[in-house]
């Protein structure tokens, strides 16, 4: 087996490698924007990223390992039938909903979002969590989630408001911590990936218009009360409910 430091190494590398790429395709988005055929700059480069981790995946036999196989049956009356993600995962929609693409940009955007929430699920929960928990849980769960935040300020980079920027870092570290314990109380990711991908893909249909900056302040309030409600919750499962801690790090001795 690799070397740990050097796998973790590797991963952060993949992890820079995937945010500089995003930075740079936000960007020819973002100055070619009034050409809606152009969401295929989306899609594209972040399905072969996409194709590119499972590949890898495939090759070294790491399903398992990372959580899309498990060998502990996944418990959806013990996880609330994993309601408060659902509910989170509709948080662009909110506000209302519109059809901000036309019919065909607006698949390709879908497209693009769910193949960003499988790659982010697999870099930052399906490898980076699991690497850090040889050393400590709680240390790669705080790790994991402020590293997934503090990539969305590449943002920043492309245009974004400095206020909803920030808003977004809060709120993705709570959905992060959320995320991180579910991995590690179920042993299953794929339901991750799931709930990361919708979460993006409804913002194609959000009704951006007329949202104040204290709404987004209370959506980013509720946002992350149910995720850390949520992540109360399941971090307090008996171990005799949830044994994929121990199972996790079997994987990574």
């Amino acid at each position: 087996m690799k070397n740990k430091k050097t796998e973790l190494f590797g991963v952060l590398i993949k992890i820079f490698i995937y945010v500089l790429i995003m930075s740079k395709v936000e960007t020819i988005f973002s100055e070619h924007s009034s050409n809606l055929t152009l969401q295929i700059w989306r899609t594209v480069p972040v399905a072969i990223l996409l194709a590119a981790l499972l590949f890898g995946i495939a090759k070294g036999h790491d399903f398992e390992r990372l959580g899309f196989l498990s060998h502990t049956q996944f418990s959806f009356r013990k996880t609330l039938y994993m309601i408060p993600m659902f509910v989170i995962a509709t948080a662009n929609l909110w506000h209302g909903a519109v059809l901000r693409y036309a019919p065909l940009d607006t698949v390709w955007y879908i497209i693009a979002m769910l193949c960003v929430g499988f790659i982010e699920e697999i870099l930052f929960r399906g490898y980076l969590l699991r690497l850090l928990m040889k050393r400590s849980t709680g240390l790669a769960i705080l790790i994991s989630s402020l590293t997934f935040a503090l990539g969305h300020i590449v943002n920043l980079a492309n245009g974004a408001e400095l206020v909803p920027t920030l808003l977004q870092l809060v709120y993705a570290l709570a959905i992060g911590l959320m995320l991180s314990v579910f991995v590690i109380k179920t042993e299953h990711l794929l339901p991750c990936c799931l709930f990361h991908g919708i979460f993006n893909a409804l913002a194609a249909f959000s009704n951006e218009s007329g949202q104040t900056i204290g709404y987004q302040i209370a959506v980013c309030a509720t946002i992350c009360l149910l995720s850390i409600g949520y992540t109360a919750y399941l971090w307090r499962l008996k171990s005799s409910d949830a044994t994929a801690e121990t199972a996790i790090k079997e994987t990574i001795n």
